[in-house]
């Protein structure tokens, strides 16, 4: 039939994204499913009876709590102040936006990708502290990483890590430290 894709071109969820439908080539990232067998798998090793349904559960939970603490290490590396980080602490765990992707249950991809997103910038920060700080760069790597293994906002990340290392270059920043974090 004519205008019809063939399943090897184009593979539609019709059930979603009413009326265009999702391309899910192209929408779906793993990182989620790999996270949860991953940690099951994690945690009978060392004894703990869960089964993958409750890791599933608690997922959000979990990455809720760790999207908290890397915020609140993201504002000690901003501000240095202990008041500052946490206050920071204080309303990222109030923050509805936060909450609605941290309760227990709502297994989603951006239950994890917040986590993720905070870490990545946590570490990039963590890179430029000082001239022998650079290697943090590697965690920033691995943490956005595995964020685009888990959410379509990877490309926020990217962005905003490269408009920052841009401003710097212009403010005349610039620094081996600066070259070695980024190409990391």
């Amino acid at each position: 039939v004519r205008g019809v894709p063939r399943p090897s071109q184009a593979w539609y969820d019709t059930q979603s994204w009413y009326p265009l439908g999702r391309h899910v080539g192209s929408t779906t990232y793993p990182g989620l499913q790999l996270t949860a067998v991953w940690l099951h798998k994690a945690l009978t090793t060392y004894g703990v009876e869960i089964s993958l349904h409750d890791v599933c559960v608690f997922i959000p939970a979990g990455f809720g709590a760790v999207a908290t603490i890397f915020t609140a290490l993201l504002a000690w590396e901003c501000t240095n102040s202990a008041d500052a980080a946490t206050a920071t602490t204080f309303f990222m765990a109030i923050l509805p936006a936060h909450l609605m992707r941290s309760v227990a249950g709502g297994f989603d991809n951006e239950s994890i990708a917040i986590s993720a997103m905070v870490g990545t910038f946590y570490f990039w920060t963590r890179s430029l502290r000082h001239p022998t700080s650079w290697p943090w760069g590697l965690l920033t790597g691995i943490a956005y990483t595995y964020m685009v293994a888990a959410w379509g906002g990877y490309v926020f990340i990217l962005n905003m890590i490269g408009i920052h290392a841009g401003v710097l270059v212009l403010l005349g920043r610039f620094s081996p430290q600066l070259h070695h974090a980024y190409s990391l």
